[in-house]
């Protein structure tokens, strides 16, 4: 019943038996919760919908986040998108310039590209006081 209502509910033309493949609903949720529509963000069809789920439900730094934050429901962990190259250095929503970040880190990072994230991140003791 849980997984024909998500399919129900969900912008893209998706089976509610494709979504019963993943057993973990809790987790489902937060994927789809992490792609809403707003402002036309994330304007994308159903294949990409698909290989998403495919990619994120078992990726490690995913469920890594993702099990920090069920455990706490503290909304500093809750997993965040990132795009790798961000949207305002010309990156896409293509799945590979996509990964999972805290919600904490995610702004941190900002519109840094990832390589400038990682310097900052490596010198980090220069940053605070």
């Amino acid at each position: 019943m849980v997984y024909r209502n998500m399919a129900a509910h969900l912008r893209f033309d998706i089976e509610w038996k494709w979504l019963a493949r993943f057993d973990d609903v809790e987790k489902l949720k937060c994927l789809n919760d992490c792609i809403t529509n707003r402002s036309g963000r994330f304007a994308v069809d159903t294949g990409w919908y698909r290989e998403y789920i495919k990619k994120f439900y078992s990726d490690r730094q995913f469920n890594e986040i993702f099990s920090l934050w069920i455990g706490s429901k503290e909304k500093y962990l809750k997993p965040s998108i990132d795009h790798i190259n961000p949207v305002s250095h010309g990156g896409t929503n293509e799945i590979s310039n996509i990964q999972f970040l805290t919600w904490f880190e995610n702004r941190c990072k900002n519109d840094m590209t990832q390589k400038e994230w990682d310097d900052l991140k490596n010198n980090i003791d220069q940053y605070l006081i």
